[in-house]
């Protein structure tokens, strides 16, 4: 459509996009949308998982303290990863037991990154102590249970029946 002054109105180069909108973060059953309150959660679950390694470290023997501390990353690792919701996802309905991301391609990621940890030890006999092998199953597990979340979130999308 022709100004007044004969000249036209250049097409947008692209849409800008809308904001997202997150809904607040919700305490009872923990539910984190907002990415900024996602990394929060991590920082602090992470400075809270070194306190605690520290503090037992004092009164523990150094295997039984890898033991506890890695059994401790394990299950947050999971809790969190249970209570982090993608933008768009339902927020109240709790996930399937074996769904530990929003989108298949966070979950590649995380499985090559603990698989890749776990396998370390293999490779290097000096990363070889007392606890490796404790270290090494429940790093193992964790890429696992990521891989496993992935590949049934990825068959879920090409065949939504499933």
């Amino acid at each position: 459509m022709a100004r007044a002054d004969g000249l036209i109105e250049p097409e947008p180069l692209r849409a800008v996009p809308a904001k997202k909108v997150y809904p607040p973060l919700q305490w009872w059953p923990l539910r984190v949308m907002n990415p900024w309150h996602k990394l929060a959660v991590l920082v602090v679950q992470n400075a809270a998982i070194r306190l605690i390694s520290l503090s037992l470290g004092l009164v523990l023997p150094a295997m039984v303290n890898s033991v506890v501390t890695q059994t401790l990353v394990v299950v947050t690792v999971i809790a969190t990863a249970r209570s982090f919701r993608g933008f768009g996802e339902p927020v109240a309905a709790p996930r399937a037991w074996w769904r530990l991301s929003a989108r298949p391609l966070i979950g590649w990621w995380l499985a090559a990154m603990y698989l890749l940890g776990a396998s370390t030890p293999l490779f290097d006999p000096r990363l070889r102590d007392a606890g490796w092998a404790i270290v090494f199953v429940e790093t193992a597990f964790l890429g696992l249970a990521f891989l496993n979340s992935s590949i049934r979130l990825t068959a879920q999308r090409r065949h939504p029946q499933i």
